[in-house]
């Protein structure tokens, strides 16, 4: 019986000293598989930035190179840089110093009266005003049908202005009294193609 106890107890001794000695060596290649720098994993292989390289940042762009400063080296990457763009900015006609349009001198238009009433030589005697202003007139005539209450200013196409103008010298509205020309000029006797022709209404007739 106490050899039989013997050999088990140095059996279980042999066992506990061959688990020792495996958690060693395991603990040995362990600690050499840290300490290897071979087995290092490398996570950035960007090569490291010279002194004095300046490093992009994410909102910066980098900075050009130009071909002198690359030197003889003929390695260093050179930058490209778009070439800057102005842009004229566009020119206001209406800004302070342009010249705005104007109407002919009063020398270059043609005007015509036709009178719509009833008060006679009414016509004539604004035709007689327009002479005085330098206008080209044309023959007083009538405007048949029933009388305007308020004087109308028609025009030729190309003789907006002038139209304009002439209302402003009679005191009518350049808005609301000026209109393009007839498309039928029956109603006027005696039409003689003026570039405005003045429809006289009873608020102008003397």
């Amino acid at each position: 019986m106490n050899s039989q106890a013997g050999e088990s107890n140095s059996g279980a001794a042999v066992r506990g000293l061959l688990l020792v000695l495996v958690a060693v060596v395991v603990g040995v290649l362990l600690l050499r598989s840290v300490d290897d720098p071979d087995d290092t994993v490398v996570t950035d292989t960007a090569p490291p930035a010279a002194p004095g390289d300046t490093l992009p940042t994410a909102t910066e762009a980098p900075t050009p190179t130009s071909a002198a400063d690359a030197g003889d080296s003929g390695s260093a990457p050179v930058a490209t840089v778009a070439p800057t763009v102005t842009v004229a900015p566009a020119t206001d006609t209406t800004s302070a110093g342009a010249e705005p349009f104007q109407p002919r001198p009063a020398a270059e238009v043609s005007v015509q009266v036709a009178n719509s009433t009833t008060v006679r030589g009414a016509a004539g005697r604004l035709t007689d005003r327009f002479k005085t202003l330098s206008y080209i007139t044309k023959t007083p005539t009538n405007y048949v049908g029933t009388p305007l209450d308020r004087t109308r200013v028609y025009y030729q196409p190309g003789s907006l202005l002038e139209a304009r103008a002439i209302a402003g010298v009679l005191e009518l509205d350049a808005d609301n009294d000026v209109f393009p020309m007839l498309a039928d000029t029956s109603a006027v006797q005696g039409f003689e193609t003026p570039d405005v022709l003045l429809a006289l209404g009873t608020d102008l007739a003397e």
